[in-house]
């Protein structure tokens, strides 16, 4: 950040034209030091609009916006951990589409326990999850699943305590 002296810049493109008084408190020079405040502290926020862009550079507020879209907000964990988290989130939204994947994308979800029929021909599939889980576990696991599944497929949930629901 801060790395942009727009003040020496300007004042080195403008000397070699020889029409503008540049002496140290010259009228020019003055006003060459307000554009330069402005301007520089425009290109730090986008310095830190960049840094957040990407996981890998995120340090604040681009971790919480990916996490909460990815609705695994941990903002009491280092940072490093938290981007590690949500580069392995991100590489299972682009998964392989096989029943290993999903396999996996379910565990992350926190069904550990957990069978699957598939039925290819009427693309449907059943989850029979063994798991216990409260209702918060419950609703966060669906919404997850909501968004991973394919439009084409056809799934049934069949959670321990009876609950079950179609997507």
């Amino acid at each position: 950040m801060g790395s942009y002296n727009s003040y020496a810049s300007m004042k080195a493109k403008l000397a070699p034209l020889g029409i503008y008084t540049l002496a140290e408190g010259s009228v020019t020079d003055c006003e060459l030091k307000a554009y330069a405040a402005g301007i520089d502290r425009l290109f730090d926020t986008l310095d830190i609009a960049e840094r957040e862009s990407f996981i890998e550079t995120a340090e604040t507020y681009g971790l919480s916006e990916r996490e909460k879209f990815a609705d695994k907000e941990k903002p009491e964990l280092p940072v490093n951990t938290r981007r590690e988290l949500l580069l392995g989130y991100e590489q299972h939204l682009n998964r392989s589409g096989t029943v290993a994947a999903f396999t996996a994308f379910l565990h992350e979800c926190g069904l550990t326990d957990m069978t699957m029929s598939e039925y290819h021909l009427h693309h449907y599939l059943t989850i029979h999850v063994n798991n216990e889980l409260d209702e918060g576990q419950m609703s966060m696991a669906i919404k997850k699943i909501k968004q991973a599944v394919p439009a084409h497929l056809s799934v049934n949930i069949a959670f321990a305590d009876g609950t079950s629901l179609s997507l």
